[in-house]
C-alpha cells in the first residue's frame, strides 16, 4: 500500500544537538506506531544544506528550525555568502520555495516570546530541552498538525455518510441507482459507471454534510479549510463553472451606473456578468500577435491612463494567466488600483496551482494582493468538471450581500461529488501541489531540450513572445511553461490536418489550435509517458513522416481586432428590442449580443459596441475558415432596434 509519506527536516547548526534530537525523534516515531502513514527523519547542518533538500525533497512535509543556527545566506534571498543570515531571512526563503510547509522553532526559554515577535510566518515554538527530554510531545503537536492539513473535512464526512447505506426516502428519485439497476431499458448506464456514483448521488436533505449555499456543516468546514491553504480570508465552493463563479463576483461589487475597468481579452462569462450587473464598461485594447494568432494582457499603460481617465472606477477586472500562458504583473495593477481605492477581480481560471511553486508565485493574483480571484479547479488541477473556486482578500467584503448573490445561481440541489473534488483538490495542492509543479517542469524541460534538434517545429518560449509583443520587457509580462505553445507554421501541413492526424492516428487530443500554432497544456494528471508519446507524435511531424496530405489552403492570420466604441451601456443594448440582420449588413449599426469565436471566448461584439467595418472583415476572415462563432444564427446576428 501507498502511504503518505511524512518527512520532517531538523535543522540545526551543531552537529552533536543535530544527532542527538534527530535520535530522539526518531524514538517517538516508534513510539506512535502510526500505521497510515510513513515517518521519516531527515538532517541539514547548514543552512544551504537545508534550503538544497527543501527545494529537492518534496516528501518534507515539516521543517523544525533551531533558532541558534550559525549559517551563511549562500543562495537565500539573493544575499551574499559571506553574510551572516537571520533567522527571519532562513524562515522566508523555505517560505518562498514552499509556501504550504510549516515551519517549528526551536530556542530557549527566554527567546521564545521575541521569536514570535520577530517572525510571524512559523507554526510553533518549542523549547529546546523538551525535544531532547520529551520528544513524543512535541512530535505528537506535529502529527496532529499534520493530520489537520492532510484531511479534506466534506469528503471525510460524505464518504461516511455513502458507507452507511441509509434507505433513501427523499431526492434524488433514483434512490440510489436502484431505478437504473433494476430496469431492462438503462440498466447498462448503472452498469457503466458503477454503484459508488449513484449511492453518492445524495440530496441537499442530508444536513449533517451541510449546505451549499449557506456553506454551513462540513461544506462550511471545507471551504475554511481551502481558504488556508489558498492563504486568503475567505474561500466558496462553485459546482457550475468560474462562468457562474466571474458573475457573482461582479453582480456582488457592481450597480447599474458603476464604472467597471475590463480587459476585452476576459472570458464571456465577464462581460455577461458586466450586462447583468448594468455597469458601464471601460474597455482595454486586444493586443493580438498575427502571426501566431495569440492574444497578450493589455499594456501596464493603457491601464493607468483608463484609472487617470476615470478616477470614479470602482472596479478593475483581467485574465490573470490567458489560454496560452501569458502572465500579467498583477502586483503594479494592485498597486496602482488600491492607490485610487479601486478593487481588483483577477479571473485565474487557468492558474489554479499559482501559488504552490516559487515559478509562478510572483504572478500569482493571491500573492499580488488581488481583492477577488476565480479559480477554475478542473481546468489545470484535479477537481471535476464545473468545480471552482471564488476566492476573496477584500477586507470591505460585504458576505451579507455576498450570499443573496450566490444563493441566485446555486443549485438548492448541488452535486456533492463536485463539492468533494474541491475539497480534496486544494488538500493535493496544500500536501503535494509544490512536488508535482516541479515535476511537471522538468517534463517541460526535457521536452524542449529533446526537442532543439526539429528543424519545422518549435516549442515557443519567454524570449520569442518578448520579440512578439513590445510591452512584455517593460510590463514584466511571465509566461506559464506549462502551457506549451508548439509553432508548427514551418510545415506545409495544415493545422486542421495536423489536428486530425493526432487524433485519429497517434490518439492525442490537444487543447486548441490557431493558423500556425497547437496547444498543448501539461496538468496535475501530466505524466512522462504522455510526453513521450507527445514527442513521438512531434517528431514523426518534424521529420514529415506523419500520413497528412500538403494543404493548399492552410488557415489565413487574424489581424488585430478593432478597438470596441461604446453607444450605450451593455445592458441597455442587451434588454432592449432587438433584430437581427445578416452580419454583412450590421455595419453602422450596435451589436444588442456577443459575437464571440470559440475557443478561447474572447468577444468581437459586444452588447451596445458600434458594428464597425474592422470587425465585420475580422469575422468574415474567421467564418472563411470555419472557425465556431458564438452569437452568429443563420448568418445573422442581433442589433438594438431602430426607432
Amino acid at each position: 500500500m501507498n502511504l503518505p509519506l511524512l518527512k520532517i527536516l531538523v535543522i540545526e547548526g551543531d552537529s552533536e544537538l543535530l544527532e542527538q534530537i534527530s535520535q530522539n525523534m526518531a524514538r517517538a516515531v516508534f513510539n506512535f506506531e502510526r500505521t497510515d502513514i510513513s515517518i521519516e527523519i531527515s538532517k541539514a547542518e547548514t543552512v544551504t544544506s537545508a534550503i538544497r533538500q527543501i527545494e529537492n525533497d518534496p516528501d518534507i512535509q515539516v521543517v523544525v528550525l533551531s533558532w541558534d543556527i550559525n549559517g551563511f545566506c549562500e543562495g537565500i534571498n539573493g544575499k551574499d555568502a559571506k553574510a551572516r543570515c537571520r533567522n527571519v531571512d532562513i524562515i522566508s526563503a523555505i517560505k518562498a520555495i514552499r509556501i504550504t510547509v510549516p515551519i517549528y522553532v526551536l530556542g530557549n526559554e527566554k527567546q521564545g516570546l521575541n521569536i514570535i515577535d520577530e517572525s510571524i510566518d512559523i507554526e510553533s515554538f518549542f523549547f529546546r530541552d523538551d525535544i531532547i527530554l520529551d520528544p513524543e510531545s512535541i512530535l505528537g503537536y506535529i502529527l496532529n498538525d499534520f493530520d489537520d492539513r492532510s484531511q479534506a473535512p466534506f469528503w471525510k464526512a460524505y464518504k461516511n455518510y455513502i458507507t452507511e447505506t441509509n434507505d433513501s426516502w427523499h431526492t434524488p428519485g433514483h434512490c440510489g441507482g436502484l431505478s437504473f439497476r433494476n430496469s431492462p431499458y438503462i440498466n447498462d448506464f448503472y452498469n457503466f459507471y458503477g454503484r459508488n456514483v449513484f449511492v453518492g448521488d445524495l440530496s441537499v436533505s442530508v444536513d449533517s454534510l451541510g449546505s451549499l449555499a449557506e456553506g454551513t456543516n462540513a461544506i462550511g468546514k471545507a471551504q475554511e479549510a481551502a481558504a488556508y491553504t489558498f492563504e486568503v480570508t475567505k474561500t466558496y465552493f462553485v459546482t457550475n463553472g468560474s462562468s457562474t463563479s466571474n458573475k457573482v463576483i461582479l453582480q456582488t461589487l457592481l450597480r447599474a451606473g458603476n464604472k467597471v475597468i475590463v480587459d476585452r481579452n476576459c472570458h464571456k462569462s465577464v462581460h455577461y456578468g458586466i450586462v447583468q450587473s448594468g455597469a458601464e464598461p471601460v474597455y482595454l485594447s486586444s493586443v493580438l500577435h498575427p502571426d501566431y494568432g495569440i492574444f497578450a494582457p493589455p499594456t501596464l499603460e493603457e491601464i493607468r491612463e483608463a484609472i487617470d481617465a476615470h478616477p470614479d472606477t470602482k472596479l478593475i477586472v483581467l485574465t490573470g494567466c490567458t489560454y496560452e500562458g501569458l502572465l500579467m504583473d498583477i502586483r503594479a495593477v494592485v498597486d496602482m488600483a488600491h492607490a485610487k481605492g479601486i478593487k481588483v477581480f483577477i479571473d485565474e481560471a487557468w492558474f489554479a496551482y499559482s501559488l504552490f511553486h516559487p515559478t509562478f508565485r510572483y504572478y500569482s493574483a493571491i500573492d499580488s494582493g488581488a481583492d477577488y480571484i476565480t479559480h477554475s479547479a478542473h481546468k489545470v488541477v484535479s477537481a471535476f468538471s464545473q468545480a471552482s473556486y471564488i476566492h476573496v482578500n477584500d477586507p470591505d467584503f460585504d458576505a451579507d450581500f455576498f450570499h443573496e448573490i450566490f444563493s441566485m445561481y446555486v443549485s438548492t440541489s448541488p452535486k456533492y461529488q463536485i463539492i468533494a473534488s474541491l475539497d480534496v483538490c486544494h488538500k493535493q495542492l496544500e500536501m503535494e501541489g509544490y512536488g508535482l509543479l516541479k515535476d511537471l517542469l522538468e517534463q517541460v524541460a526535457e521536452l524542449k531540450e529533446q526537442m532543439k534538434s526539429f528543424r519545422h517545429i518549435r516549442i515557443l518560449d519567454i524570449e520569442d513572445f518578448r520579440e512578439a509583443f513590445p510591452h512584455f520587457k517593460q510590463d514584466n509580462v511571465g509566461h506559464d511553461p506549462l502551457k506549451i505553445l508548439i509553432d508548427v507554421s514551418r510545415l506545409d501541413y495544415s493545422t486542421n490536418e495536423i489536428h486530425r492526424y493526432l487524433l485519429d492516428e497517434i490518439g492525442l487530443e490537444i487543447e486548441k489550435y490557431t493558423h500556425s500554432t497547437m496547444l498543448v497544456l501539461l496538468t496535475l494528471g501530466g505524466t512522462r509517458s504522455k510526453v513521450i508519446r507527445l514527442y513521438n507524435a512531434l517528431k514523426k511531424l518534424d521529420q514529415k513522416k506523419a500520413s497528412i496530405p500538403i494543404s493548399k489552403n492552410r488557415k489565413k492570420k487574424l489581424e488585430g481586432l478593432p478597438k470596441i466604441t461604446l453607444t450605450c451601456t451593455p445592458a441597455k443594448a442587451f434588454y432592449g428590442e432587438r433584430e437581427s440582420l445578416s452580419y454583412e449588413c450590421a455595419i453602422g449599426r450596435t451589436s444588442a449580443g456577443l459575437v464571440t469565436p470559440y475557443p478561447p471566448g474572447i468577444p468581437l461584439l459586444l452588447p451596445g459596441q458600434a458594428v464597425e467595418e474592422g470587425a465585420i472583415a475580422y469575422l468574415r476572415s474567421l467564418l472563411s475558415q470555419n472557425v465556431h462563432v458564438q452569437g452568429i444564427y443563420d448568418g445573422e446576428i442581433y442589433v438594438v432596434k431602430e426607432t
